[in-house]
């Protein structure tokens, strides 16, 4: 490692000092209005577009100017890596954007491979003054490998209630996938504390930094709750990208499902991308001829219509409009149309009224306005996701092959939804889907990125993935942290129901963030299969631990142990099931702030009260497990996936409080310290190592 020297210090702050004032000019340059000065308004109107992305992109972004610097091979000068370009008067680079191809060797540089780099140094600035800097050697001596140092000291800052960008300390393996192109999607299986959120975020700026085009078409960032994209909403606009939607699953839609728990079967089938065969069977059912020839009134004389013609009509019209509005509205047009030509020949009176005249004269029937709506009949979204809930016998005859008895039954008695004020949260995929089928309006993006994705049911992934062009997206998530299903179908089985039959699969299977003691005592509850276990670089600062109470005894326990977290540690995530709710609320009145999954605002830098599903992708200082057992029993967030989730959200302590039974596997891990209710948040405080 490279001693920090007074010199070397004072070398760097003269840069630095040089590159921030060369960023004041660039600012006052673009902050002064040019419009003037323009050739013609067209000119005027495009130079003032680019000056304002200009200064939206500079302003924007957050943080120290630059973060790390690469010297080259052959004596060339270093380059600092930082958000922006920055030049000085005389366009001299004294800083280049971390999305530039040259800053790359930063990001990939290894001793095997250094990519053209003697030396990677990361720099502490802060408040505009460099204070310290970390050198690793990539050719021309001993290698060395500091770059777990660097992401250990971001982990002992403590959080601040939502997450942070990483672009200073982006490993080989995460920018390569941050910087990797190609079609279609990409899917990121990353155990806890392995990146894999960061790498979605970092790579939605990198691809619209590459392509300025997709700018243009949008990004969309989809969440599993609104918890979660409070705790991700500031990390792009700290990169400087404010344009990037960031959206909970269930905002895709207008309509805002309740947060009622639904029954785990009830919501397992409504999520099964059966459901999508199904509704379209339901739309398209009501379409076809009718029975016998019919006659509409046409000039003089009424026309007949065989029901085969009209079939050939109708056919045409499906066939070439995916859409059921789209395809109703050209068999309408082309009906009519081969009527008012009929009459018009029959009429010999082409010369009289135009064939456009004739055709509206027909669509102005009843008869004809009967026909069409008996041929194909208008269908709303709400009542075709209405139809799937009534009718059993005519559900049997179309549900052939997918559904079974037991699941029509559940069906019907589910019953129609409600007002849409009260749907239930397996509805509103659903709801999605019926408007694509008819007609579907909606936004869609350039690229996709969808985060905790293998808890999403197939209806679910389905409405991202109609919204991402040409399939363009990124997936992430983590199989073993699957909820609903088997984790041990993998990937294929999560997308295959979605109808992403083909992407490329990438592992980040080293946790930077999660303490290995930690990472192998959740593996001891972790669903088989599915996943390879991600490997810690680092023991925790506290042994995780667990403290059994008397009756009536987790609350207290808690707020103790969570009060003196909250003092050496950081912040406190406290997960509980949905049966102590209340219980704790109580206990830690005063102390704990309350997080629900459909909640507006974001976790506080203190002390966070969480259930199963709000806890998905978020990261505390320090976490408390109430309960595990009853985690285990819970429905549908728990289970071993959802149990394995809750002990793997802390970056430095963890600890485990129950009054039942403690589940046998942990109970017999050694990473485990066991301890009384008296004296626990003692206790743990006692046990730091070193």
């Amino acid at each position: 490692m490279h001693d920090v020297t007074e010199a070397e210090l004072g070398a760097e702050q003269r840069h630095l000092d040089a590159t921030r004032s060369a960023y004041e000019r660039i600012l006052t340059a673009l902050a002064r209005d040019r419009r003037a000065s323009a050739v013609d308004e067209f000119s005027e109107e495009a130079l003032e577009r680019m000056r304002l992305e200009r200064l939206r992109a500079y302003t924007a972004a957050s943080g120290p100017l630059y973060f790390g610097r690469i010297d080259r091979e052959r004596g060339r000068e270093p380059l600092y890596i930082g958000r922006h370009a920055i030049a000085d008067e005389h366009n001299a680079l004294l800083a280049i954007n971390w999305r530039a191809p040259a800053a790359e060797p930063f990001y990939a540089a290894t001793p095997a491979r250094p990519h053209g780099l003697v030396r990677r140094r990361r720099l502490d600035i802060e408040d505009h003054t460099v204070h310290a800097y970390v050198d690793e050697r990539l050719a021309g001596g001993p290698a060395e490998i500091h770059l777990t140092e660097a992401i250990v000291a971001d982990i002992t800052r403590q959080r601040v209630g939502e997450m942070r960008q990483i672009i200073s300390t982006i490993t080989p393996e995460q920018y390569e996938l941050i910087a990797r192109r190609l079609p279609g999607a990409l899917v990121v299986q990353g155990g806890p504390g392995t990146g894999k959120t960061a790498v979605g975020l970092h790579r939605a700026a990198w691809l619209l930094y590459a392509d300025p085009a997709l700018a243009r078409a949008g990004v969309l960032v989809v969440g599993p709750n609104r918890t979660f994209i409070a705790y991700i909403a500031q990390v792009l606009p700290a990169l400087g990208e404010q344009s990037v939607e960031q959206r909970p699953i269930d905002a895709l839609v207008s309509v805002r499902p309740r947060s009622a728990p639904e029954p785990e079967a009830q919501a397992a089938l409504l999520g099964s991308a059966r459901m999508a065969t199904l509704l379209a069977r339901l739309l398209w059912s009501r379409v076809g001829p009718p029975a016998a020839a019919e006659e509409i009134p046409a000039g003089r004389r009424p026309v007949v219509v065989p029901p085969g013609e009209v079939a050939a009509i109708l056919g045409e019209a499906r066939e070439r409009f995916r859409a059921y509005d789209a395809g109703r509205a050209r068999f309408r047009d082309r009906l009519a149309d081969r009527l008012a030509t009929r009459a018009l020949e029959a009429a010999r009176a082409s010369a009289l009224v135009s064939p456009a005249e004739a055709a509206a004269a027909v669509r102005g029937t009843k008869a004809f306005q009967r026909l069409v709506t008996r041929s194909w009949p208008r269908q709303t979204p709400e009542a075709l996701v209405a139809s799937l809930f009534k009718n059993r016998r005519r559900l049997a005859a179309l549900a052939d092959g997918l559904l079974s008895g037991a699941e029509l039954d559940e069906l019907i008695a589910h019953g129609a939804p409600g007002r849409a004020g009260a749907m239930p949260p397996s509805v509103f995929a659903l709801l999605d889907e019926a408007r694509w089928l008819i007609d579907p309006d909606l936004r869609s993006y350039g690229h996709v990125v969808v985060d905790e994705a293998q808890n999403l049911s197939a209806m679910e992934l389905r409405m991202v993935v109609r919204r991402a062009r040409e399939q363009s997206i990124t997936v992430l998530g983590d199989i073993a942290q699957r909820t609903q299903g088997s984790a041990a179908a993998g990937w294929e089985a999560v997308l295959s129901g979605a109808g992403v039959p083909r992407f490329e699969l990438a592992e980040l299977l080293v946790s930077y963030r999660v303490p290995d003691d930690f990472l192998r005592l959740a593996a001891t509850v972790a669903p088989d299969g599915g996943a390879s276990a991600p490997e810690g670089v680092r023991e925790a600062p506290w042994p995780a631990l667990a403290v059994r109470t008397g009756a009536g005894g987790v609350g207290p326990v808690c707020a103790a142990l969570a009060a003196r977290m909250a003092a050496d540690a950081g912040s406190v995530g406290i997960v509980v099931p949905a049966a102590l709710r209340a219980e704790l609320e109580h206990a830690l009145a005063g102390l704990a702030s309350t997080a629900a999954e459909d909640a507006e605002g974001g976790l506080s830098a203190g002390v966070d009260l969480l259930g199963l599903r709000a806890i998905k992708g978020l990261e505390f200082d320090a976490a408390i497990v109430v309960e595990p057992a009853a985690v285990l029993a819970e429905r549908p967030d728990g289970g071993p996936g959802g149990l394995y989730t809750a002990l793997t959200r802390s970056t430095r302590a963890l600890a485990v409080v129950y009054a039942g039974e403690l589940p046998a596997v942990l109970a017999a891990a050694p990473e485990l310290r066991h301890a009384g209710a008296a004296g626990a948040a003692e206790t743990w405080a006692a046990g730091r190592r070193g």
